[in-house]
């Protein structure tokens, strides 16, 4: 796969420049703390965040109220508001400890509850040019929904060489890597998306500019997907993936890139606050 100013892209998908729309808590709680990064000034209304958030105003208050609370939001004066000392200094570090009630699994969960479809997480393996299925979120699915063998799991479902995941975890591996991952043939079976390796080389520069990577069927015939970098600095821990069936995906997959970016991201900021998560570096 290949695929916020979401560009249009080859698979053919239209995509608008909509605001996310994630209606787990953690992606309302990062909206309204982005807000004030995105908004000009250092403090800003109740009503001009939810105006920029599109998030109800009581939502938003809910969420101003915790945060000034936990000191990441300061009040100033009457109903304005301001980061917090910890956060101006620390930025997007210091937010991870809103989230340190979280773990990788329920990040997935969460994102499998809005999306629907397959989310998995995969990390590089720690020998040979692989990625292995390191976390999941499935959903009612089972094996037989998707049509993956045992064989196939081990194939394709590994290879760095196919897949939006596997080109993800490309676009920030060493050359010496990408290059063993290349020289392989693409698995027999791989989905009619699976992309040569000019064309998998070309898309890795964008991948690493727009921090995802959209497929159309390239490791699964009939199934989509968007995958996002979980990161450490520039260092990926793994990458995000969602996987969608052809009858269940729309034409327009802004939500879905926006609510995996936002998993992603979750998953990096948990990552910074000093290993803490473990099985995120395993």
């Amino acid at each position: 796969m290949s695929g916020t100013n979401h560009p249009a892209i080859s698979s053919g998908f239209n995509m608008t420049s909509e605001r996310p729309k994630g209606s787990s808590h953690a992606e309302r709680v990062i909206r309204v703390m982005q807000a004030f990064a995105e908004l000009p000034g250092d403090t800003h209304s109740l009503k001009v965040i939810s105006e920029h958030t599109e998030l109800d105003p009581a939502v938003v208050h809910r969420i101003l109220a915790a945060q000034v609370a936990a000191k990441w939001v300061e009040r100033v004066g009457r109903g304005k508001y301001r980061l917090g000392s910890h956060a101006a200094r620390a930025g997007m570090q210091a937010m991870a400890g809103m989230y340190d009630g979280l773990d990788q699994h329920e990040i997935l969960v969460d994102l499998q509850a809005d999306c629907g479809g397959l989310v998995l997480f995969y990390s590089l393996a720690s020998v040979g040019a692989r990625r292995v299925c390191t976390d999941y979120a499935i959903g009612n699915y089972c094996p037989d929904d998707f049509g993956m063998t045992a064989y196939d799991i081990f194939t394709a479902g590994c290879s760095l060489r196919t897949g939006a995941s596997g080109r993800t975890l490309l676009a920030y591996v060493p050359e010496s890597l990408r290059e063993i991952a290349l020289a392989e043939p693409i698995p027999e079976t791989a989905g009619p998306g699976a992309l040569s390796n000019d064309d998998l080389l070309a898309t890795l520069d964008g991948i690493r500019v727009r921090g995802y990577a959209v497929g159309r069927q390239e490791c699964l015939p009939g199934w989509d997907s968007v995958a996002a970098p979980a990161l450490w600095g520039d260092t990926a821990l793994g990458v995000v993936l969602l996987l969608k069936p052809l009858s269940d995906i729309p034409n327009d997959i802004t939500d879905y890139i926006d609510q995996v970016l936002g998993a992603a991201q979750l998953i990096s900021l948990a990552a910074t606050q000093g290993g803490r998560n473990p099985q995120l570096v395993a």
